[in-house]
């Protein structure tokens, strides 16, 4: 016999018992009702006593107040003298030469780190390329690197680096809970370095 077949018949005849044994008890008839009596003090009677009215007080008057005598403004105002003009005299301007700054040589335009975040491995360029510069235009350190996996050429976008594994971790979910992104945090090594 087949499984399901001997599972169907096992719930049928259990349905069929449950009815068996509760539709006497529902259809009865018997009502069951239970009387509860509760004892309820008698309310107290509450003795008020009278208030008594309130009596505004008189309060005194305010002494009046003595006036100033303040001597009037006068109506003409005099400016003030001006100050006699000032000669300038310009002062020659010699020109001291100015020492060639020293350039120092610039290495690999790879930031510092340890740790990045890779967010995506996409096979199309110009949407990793989009992603990294949405990315990098909301201020994050974000870089694409193109990889070969199984044959297939896939483009990885990166954020970072950071400088540890916990600043790394919290990236990861900052990404995560604004775009949805599921990083993973790996080591900043040649693999993961930006392409020059």
């Amino acid at each position: 016999m087949d499984q399901g077949l001997k599972q169907r018949i096992t719930g049928a005849l259990v349905l069929v018992a449950a009815a068996v044994i509760f539709l006497p008890m529902l259809l009865s008839g018997q009502d069951e009702t239970v009387t509860v009596e509760v004892d309820v003090p008698e309310p107290s009677v509450i003795q008020t006593q009278p208030i008594q009215a309130v009596v505004p007080l008189e309060m005194p008057e305010p002494d009046p107040v003595p006036e100033l005598d303040v001597p009037p403004l006068p109506s003409e105002i005099t400016p003030a003298a001006e100050p006699p003009p000032v000669q300038v005299t310009p002062q020659p301007v010699i020109a001291e030469p100015v020492p060639a700054p020293v350039v120092a040589p610039v290495t690999a335009s790879a930031p510092e780190g340890d740790w990045v975040i890779q967010l995506v491995s996409l096979s199309d360029a110009g949407k990793a390329a989009e992603l990294a510069a949405r990315l990098g235009g909301e201020g994050y350190n974000a870089y694409t690197r193109a990889v070969v996996v199984n044959g297939n050429r896939l483009v990885r976008v990166y954020a970072g680096p950071v400088l540890d594994r916990t600043a790394a971790a919290r990236l990861r979910d900052e990404l995560e809970r604004r775009h949805g992104l599921k990083g993973l945090v790996v080591a900043f090594d040649d693999s993961s370095r930006p392409q020059p």
